[in-house]
């Protein structure tokens, strides 16, 4: 389902060349995947790169047998749109905006009416178990509130692929693995993928494959 093929992205930190170098990996569909490792070894910015939010220098990525990384930013953008769901470590919900709102908004993107994108949100936040905190802001959400809304909001639209990057870095233990637990059983329920970056005990444990990293290198 997604291929990265030699993937090479290299940049300058502190005097010293860092990024990841020459990464080729396999994401079947339907699968819950990890990138682990110490921080610093290139887990984000190969996270980034799958989810064509910055480009290679050398390599391809592959999706549903198309290579996508070479498109038109306005085709990458429907890409991302479409078919590409986003956990961001720090939520990234709209703070005026209710649970509802923000996870209507991929849908309205897409040009999806108001009463069916609605529908759809409020069926993926019950599922997440956030039913009864639709009219909630995030100021008023726990933090494993909102990245349980964050993760309805990646997955409202019908992916193929959802990135998240340290889905549990502002969770405690007790939070972390129930969150973790609910990743595998939608990726499951509902066929997607999940790429995870993240150097938690909690979040490899539940992974059904683990591509290590160390030094912007593939072990």
């Amino acid at each position: 389902m997604l291929n990265l093929r030699h993937i090479t992205r290299a940049y300058e930190l502190g005097g010293e060349r860092a990024g990841v170098f020459d990464i080729s990996l396999h994401v079947p569909s339907g699968t819950l995947a990890v990138l682990a490792g110490p921080s610093g070894s290139g887990k984000t910015t190969l996270l980034q790169v799958a989810g064509l939010l910055d480009t290679a220098e050398v390599g391809e990525v592959v999706l549903e047998g198309r290579v996508v990384s070479t498109l038109p930013e306005r085709e990458r953008c429907k890409v991302r749109l479409h078919r590409l769901g986003f956990v961001f470590q720090t939520f990234n919900l709209v703070p005026v905006l209710s649970a509802l709102e923000n996870v209507m908004l991929p849908l309205q993107l897409q040009g999806v009416a108001e009463r069916p994108a609605r529908s759809r949100a409020q069926g993926i936040l019950e599922r997440v178990g956030l039913g009864d905190r639709l009219q909630h802001r995030p100021g008023q959400l726990s933090g494993g509130q909102q990245q349980r809304t964050a993760i309805a909001r990646a997955l409202v639209s019908d992916p193929i692929l959802v990135l998240a990057d340290e889905p549990t870095a502002n969770l405690d233990h007790a939070h972390g693995g129930p969150l973790m637990a609910l990743m595998a059983e939608l990726s499951r329920e509902r066929g997607v993928s999940f790429l995870a970056a993240s150097h938690d005990p909690t979040v490899i444990s539940r992974a059904d494959v683990v591509f290590r990293l160390n030094d912007g290198r593939l072990e």
